[in-house]
């Protein structure tokens, strides 16, 4: 019998991973997906057939091409007013290759990791795949952060905390005051931060994204994950990148390196395009979230038994069911009628009895699956009187 390596076998039947090789049935209505309907803007595609004619196809053996590190470089300190040198940035495929680069730089076997819960179901995926144990810390009722309940969670084994801001599954967006405290308590507890800031740009109006960059005093320990992919709807380019403090970058270079090699030339000159070519896409983009969100919440609010969060950031509805069957049952049964959900336990036991359902598509898309989810939502009461 072939020899399966333990992690892999521990993490093999999660269902994140039953979920990423599940076969797509035909006329499916997609109400799951982390991917913006939107075309990647023109300018940005523009830039990359230019790239291509002038034969940027060749590895890049260094961190990135330059232009696109100092332009990061250039919106990091737009943003924080932090000054970050281009070695300190490192291109990766995506965010998720950073993730697990960062995982495994910082993560011996045995080691601890806080993940928040609800939180991305990637984190508690590679801890365990390289033998880690991921430590899940609850959210308050309202999902925001519990700092007591972190400092709870410490142990002398614990190396890293895993912050995801705007929070995915649940949409919330992190307050300024429990974001500083809980780099307070890292600096206190001597551990690395690593903020997945995927959606930073994807606000709900009257939110604000807090940048942990910002904390000038803490950048020491700050890991900063990145991504074009949702912003700037680019998600099957593979484009993102990490900050991170200079005697530590190296190391997660090589680790990156030997995972996946260096990132496509002529992808990264997109990313240039993106940051310093026009950002009107992106006030555009939120304006047609608002519609959507609000769309989404309505019909959701009106369903009885479903009791869905106000969105704040990212474009995903999180609602809390009342009904005996489990997230999985749920969504399993939503599946056979032809809606695709996540179900909140995919995101931790934080989860359990909530479902998270993407606004990131049409309004016509949002229409017809939330019709399904009111019928099945209703005859799955039904069944339980």
């Amino acid at each position: 019998m072939r020899h399966i390596a333990k992690y892999v076998i521990d993490t093999s039947g999660g269902e994140r991973a039953k979920f990423m090789t599940a076969k797509t049935p035909a006329g499916l209505i997609r109400l799951d997906s982390g991917s913006p309907s939107f075309a990647t803007p023109p300018h940005i595609v523009e830039a990359v057939k230019k790239a291509i004619d002038e034969g940027h196809t060749g590895y890049i053996l260094e961190k990135g091409v330059m232009p696109l590190l100092e332009a990061i470089c250039e919106s990091i300190a737009a943003e924080t007013g932090a000054t970050i040198a281009p070695s300190q940035v490192l291109i990766t495929n995506g965010s998720s290759s950073g993730i697990y680069a960062v995982m495994s730089c910082f993560l011996d076997p045995g080691d601890e990791v806080i993940v928040f819960n609800p939180s991305y179901s990637l984190y508690p995926h590679v801890a365990r795949q390289i033998g880690a144990v991921p430590v899940a810390v609850s959210h308050k009722p309202d999902y925001q952060l519990d700092i007591e309940a972190v400092r709870r969670a410490i142990t002398p084994r614990t190396r890293l905390v895993m912050l995801n801001n705007p929070n995915n599954p649940t949409g919330v967006v992190y307050k300024e005051e429990d974001i500083s405290a809980l780099l307070d308590l890292c600096a206190e507890k001597d551990l690395l931060l690593a903020s997945d800031e995927a959606y930073c740009k994807l606000m709900q109006p009257g939110q604000v994204h807090v940048p942990v960059l910002k904390y000038h005093r803490h950048l020491d320990r700050l890991i900063l994950l990145g991504t074009f992919s949702k912003s700037y709807a680019m998600t099957g380019w593979r484009l993102g990148y990490v900050v991170a403090p200079p005697d530590l970058i190296d190391y997660l270079y090589g680790i990156h390196r030997s995972i996946n090699g260096p990132i496509c030339n002529f992808v990264q000159r997109a990313g240039i395009a993106a940051l310093r070519g026009p950002q009107d896409c992106i006030a555009e983009f939120n304006k047609i979230y608002k519609t959507r969100a609000s769309l989404m919440h309505r019909l959701a609010s009106a369903i009885p038994g479903l009791y869905p969060a106000q969105p704040q950031g990212a474009f995903y509805l999180w609602t809390r069911f009342d009904l005996p069957q489990s997230a999985r049952e749920v969504k399993a049964r939503l599946f056979e009628r032809g809606v695709a959900v996540r179900s909140g336990s995919e995101y931790g036991t934080g989860g359990e009895k909530h479902l998270r359902i993407s606004y990131s598509v049409s309004e016509e898309t949002i229409e017809k699956g939330m019709t399904v989810i009111a019928d099945v939502i209703r005859d799955l009461a039904k069944e339980a009187a």
